[in-house]
């Protein structure tokens, strides 16, 4: 099994690189993750989604549908949706923690 190792990037972020050390024969490659959490803003039916720490942009979604895809593509499990959802028609910010993202799906997603 590859040897995975962790280090600090220059803002203080957790980031995660698996496969650091790919066995030999193998053609694994290196893969940076960040580690943090998806904040969520409500504004009418308006949704701003940031990455913190370390993501560079800010998506502004249409609808608790867009929003719901827009998690999901992110690969956040369906009961973190549900439950982001339920608090987001209450108060108006919600987090969703320990979510890993890597910085081609951050890039992607525009995060």
């Amino acid at each position: 099994m590859a040897e995975i190792k962790a280090r600090r990037d220059e803002a203080g972020a957790a980031a995660v690189a698996e496969a650091a050390t790919p066995e030999p024969g193998t053609t694994e490659r290196l893969v940076a993750h960040k580690v943090g959490h998806i904040h969520i803003r409500r504004e009418d039916t308006a949704y701003s989604v940031m990455f913190t720490p370390g993501g560079t942009g800010q998506r502004r979604l249409l609808g608790e549908d867009n929003l719901r895809s827009f998690l999901a593509a992110a690969d956040i499990p369906a009961d973190r949706i549900e439950q982001a959802a339920i608090a987001l028609r209450q108060h108006t910010e919600h987090a969703i923690p320990n979510v890993v993202l890597t910085l081609e799906r951050m890039s992607k997603l525009g995060l």
